[in-house]
């Protein structure tokens, strides 16, 4: 991604307007002047009516300046702020000028070079009396007046409601004209006003029209005086509902030298060009939530409204519309431009991340979770968005608030291009993908059907019924009445028999099944909404036993499989990652006996390593709770934590660092048989993973009294697989069959272990830590890991002289093994007489040097000779016979053989090797 949505933090809290009830506060950009280049400040200015006009610094949150007003202000529209430094560095002055309903107010702040004396601050006002609309607009544009009496580069330009333009002197002390051009006075009002420098506008929004430059630049491209501005209005009539193509753009020129009172209107602002934007649908849109925005560098006249978002492209000929989403679900309090293909809109419930391109949600936040001083909920708006800070400012109530889009790229770089409008971002994400799960419309049938495999009306009206009855067995908490549901839809033939492995199913009706099965707990379920910085976790809304039993032998109820469900499930909205264990968590807690978590770790579904390591967490804690059953059931039961006999196997057993005798049995609800079969069904799958990763996860998640039980149940099963007494001992009894089913090969004890062992690592050993055992005697605990250390040194040197005699005894039972090997490859499809042949063997028993033999072979009729069954074929492999199927050369097609060919090939088959005795 190229943005993130990070929560909100507050810049300032905004003084309240006078009136509560009709006060209004405005707010704009401030900009720094040099040679009339405009750049933006990482400033805002905040008329608040009655009470004053602020600076605020949004780099280092602060108040640089305030300016007072009267009470009976009222502002008409956002203030106009510059800062620039004088020359020959004599101190920087900074000029504010703001619109009242009868007066233009100018506000002069002056300060020396060294910054060391009270800044100089004065006033002026200009009255306004030759119109009564109040001014929607105020900005400067640049004056090349070489007078002396000139001390400023700019002049003040205003624009009526009615529009009345008017420029001024930068003093408010004369007024250089005041007029209604002919093209405004066409009974519309002006509702937008944006000035733009000349060279902005030659780059983007004039770029295609070399007209309408030669008639912007008029005089000055021959005289050579300062270039123009370029004045953008937008206007339409003043009523409740408007349609798109009432809205009327405006471009004119405004020139650099200030003309005369007595010239033509052309001279002091020139006609360029009025085009209707284009209209989209035949419905109005309410007026009074119109808000407009302009990017200069894409020529882009942005609109947003309660409903969505309009891009225009006003470099063509026409107005084009380049991106737009509407949602009419949504009802947003503001939207504003961040990029060419993303915007940031605050909705009912959200603030989101939207690509206009893909029509997808980027990223979310709880809108009910940005601070706020006030109690009445009020709607955010946005008001800039500062690209190089990544930044976007916006107020709630009386707080001014920024939200950090947390850029990955590194807008400083010149010619880099931001990475978004990608389609990988999108996928997965779009505002009307939700609808696949929902009940299939008429107009969305062509893609719903596509997705859910539905290829007719009748399956898309069954599929509806379907998800309309599981939706309501979930909502009464009806799990035999889900398994019937699915059965009915999914069984095949009358049996309603659930498809087995292998058989294709769709993936998407799996992850419904699993959004109704599971369901997202915390604080966003809570809220019903959802935050990207939302604590979530993940539960059981009911367990129906058959569907589940089905999911778990098809591989589909995994960790992964079910997050997808859930995002799937929440969409528009973006639901954070769910941390690692709580699909292992959420099992567990609706079955406390564990039998649900160790049939799904039975099931061939894949598990992440932390899921597992969360899941051996879970075991071995539930394992040091349990106690160890006796032969005897009269004699008190001894604990898993016993390790008091060193003689005994139950050193290996103890599952804890504790020594302390427990007398007392556990009340937990699960047996010992769930408890060790999950352990070791977990290390199984544990040892898929690669050794780092192994040793990783189980460094993060599992204590080190953890680890030191994992290396206990290791030795415990390497001790009672045989691996660690030789083929002449006898092997150990084991305490008890649950702990050692199913059995751990000796490749999975031996890597488990020596992960075990890494992630306490070389200082976990030398420095034991005595908070392991608060009862106990640290010097004790100190010689017990040294004890231990010892122990395992030997039991690994005894597995290693296992290894070693049966890489020995492998050696000399070679040409036995090959022949076992061949005899178990043997193809199935036989013909009867070889199958007749195979059964014939018989079987012995002999004793040999005093070891009980079993002697596979066939009996020979008179039963004499090593050729009865001691005695391998010489060529070391078993009869296959001929197989009833073969194999086309030319297009590999698999077809039955004729009886005659069997015959024939059975016929030309090698006879048995022969013996002979000769007797002299």
């Amino acid at each position: 991604m190229a943005m993130n949505l990070q929560p909100p933090s507050v810049l300032a809290q905004l003084p309240r307007p006078l009136h509560a009830s009709t006060g209004q506060t405005h707010i704009s950009e401030v900009y720094s002047l040099a040679d009339s280049k405009k750049r933006k400040r990482y400033e805002v200015a905040v008329a608040v009516d009655g009470e004053a006009v602020n600076l605020y610094n949004i780099q280092n949150p602060k108040l640089v300046t305030s300016y007072a007003v009267p009470p009976q202000s009222s502002f008409s529209c956002p203030p106009c702020s510059l800062r620039r430094k004088l020359p020959n560095g004599s101190g920087v002055k900074r000029q504010t000028y703001a619109a009242v309903k009868k007066e233009i107010k100018a506000f002069v702040e002056e300060s020396a070079a060294a910054g060391h004396t009270t800044p100089a601050i004065s006033s002026a006002t200009f009255a306004l009396k030759d119109s009564s609309s109040p001014i929607a607009f105020i900005g400067i544009v640049p004056n090349s007046s070489t007078d002396d009496e000139e001390k400023d580069r700019f002049d003040v330009f205003a624009v009526h409601r009615d529009g009345r333009t008017r420029r001024l002197r930068s003093d408010l002390e004369t007024q250089r004209w005041s007029i209604s051009h002919s093209e405004l006075a066409k009974g519309n009002a002006i509702h937008g006003c944006f000035l733009l420098e000349f060279e902005d506008a030659r780059k983007s929004l004039l770029k295609r029209r070399p007209d309408l430059i030669s008639l912007a630049l008029g005089d000055s491209a021959v005289s050579g005086n300062d270039d123009p501005s370029i004045l953008l209005l937008v206007s339409y009539p003043d009523v409740q509902e408007i349609n798109l193509h009432e809205v009327k753009v405006q471009i004119f020129s405004v020139p650099a030298h200030p003309a005369g009172r007595a010239t033509d209107e052309s001279q002091n602002m020139r006609h360029l060009l009025t085009a209707n934007l284009p209209s989209l649908t035949d419905e109005k849109i309410e007026s009074g939530r119109l808000h407009w925005q302009f990017h200069s560098a894409s020529a882009g006249l942005s609109l947003s409204f309660d409903k969505g978002f309009i891009n225009f492209d006003l470099s063509h000929y026409t107005p084009t519309v380049t991106s737009k989403f509407i949602l009419d679900s949504e009802d947003f309090s503001s939207v504003m431009r961040i990029s060419p293909h993303s915007v940031i809109g605050a909705g009912r419930s959200m603030i989101a991340l939207y690509d206009t391109q893909y029509k997808s949600i980027q990223r979310s936040l709880v809108s009910g979770g940005s601070p706020s001083s006030v109690t009445d909920k009020p709607r955010t708006t946005f008001i800039n968005h500062f690209a190089k800070l990544d930044l976007v400012v916006a107020t709630k109530g009386n707080s001014l608030l920024a939200y950090d889009l947390g850029s990955q790229n590194t807008s400083l770089i010149s010619g880099k291009r931001s990475r978004d409008g990608l389609l990988i971002d999108a996928i997965g994400r779009g505002i009307g993908s939700v609808s696949q799960w929902e009940n299939v419309s008429k107009k969305q049938r062509t893609d719903s059907m596509a997705v859910l495999d539905l290829i007719s009306p009748e399956e898309t009206n069954k599929w509806d019924k379907f998800a309309h009855n599981l939706r309501e067995c979930a909502s009464r908490r009806d799990a035999n009445g889900f398994d019937r549901v699915v059965e009915a839809y999914f069984g095949v033939e009358d049996s309603h028999a659930l498809p087995s492995p292998g058989q294709y199913i769709n993936i998407e009706k799996i992850l419904f099944l699993l959004s109704l099965i599971f369901c997202v707990e915390g604080e966003v379920a809570t809220n019903d909404k959802l935050s990207a910085s939302s604590s979530v976790s993940m539960s059981v809304t009911l367990w129906p036993a058959r569907t589940c039993r089905w999911l778990i032998r098809l591989g589909y109820l995994s960790p992964g499989n079910v997050e997808a469900a859930l995002h799937r499930s929440y969409k528009p909205r973006i639901l954070p990652s769910l941390p690692n264990g709580t699909f292992v968590q959420a099992i567990k807690d609706s079955d406390p006996s564990l039998d649900r978590l160790v049939t799904v770790l039975k099931g061939p579904g894949a598990f992440n390593p932390e899921e597992l390591a969360q899941a051996l967490k879970v075991f071995l804690a539930t394992a040091r709770s349990c106690t160890i059953p006796t032969e005897d059931d009269q004699e008190a039961p001894k604990s898993l934590t016993d390790g008091k006999d060193e003689a005994t196997l139950s050193n290996a057993v103890a599952l804890s660092s504790n020594d302390e005798l427990t007398t007392s049995r556990s009340e937990s609800s699960s047996s010992l048989r769930t408890t060790f079969t999950g352990l070791n069904t977990t290390l199984l799958k544990l040892y898929t993973h690669p050794h780092q990763m192994i040793t990783n996860v189980l460094r993060s998640t599992l204590t080190r009294a953890d680890l030191i039980s994992t290396i206990h149940h290791l030795r415990l099963s390497l001790a009672t697989g045989g691996h660690t007494t030789r083929f002449t001992e006898t092997p150990p009894t084991p305490i008890t069959p649950h702990l050692i089913s199913p059995s751990l090969p000796l490749n999975t004890i031996v890597g488990i272990l020596n992960s075990a062992i890494d992630a306490i690592g070389p200082t976990g050993w030398v420095s034991v830590s005595p908070s392991t055992d608060l009862n106990g005697d640290p010097e004790a605990i100190g010689l017990r890991d040294l004890a231990l250390i010892a122990e395992m040194k030997s039991e690994v040197s005894a597995a290693l002289a296992g290894v070693e005699e049966a890489t020995l005894l492998t050696g000399i039972l070679r040409e036995y093994l090959r022949y076992s090997t061949s005899v178990e490859s043997r193809p199935k499809h036989l013909t009867t007489a070889d199958e007749t042949t195979a059964s014939s063997t018989s079987i012995r028993h002999e004793k040999l040097n005093g070891a009980d033999l079993l002697i596979y072979g066939a009996q020979d009729e008179d039963g004499e000779g090593d050729a009865s069954g001691k005695l391998l074929p010489l060529s070391l492999k078993a009869v296959k016979g001929v197989s009833k199927t073969k194999v086309l050369k030319g297009s590999g097609k698999v077809v039955e053989r004729s009886k005659r060919e069997m015959g024939y090939l059975r016929r030309k088959a090698a006879g048995k090797y022969t013996f002979e005795r000769l007797v002299v």
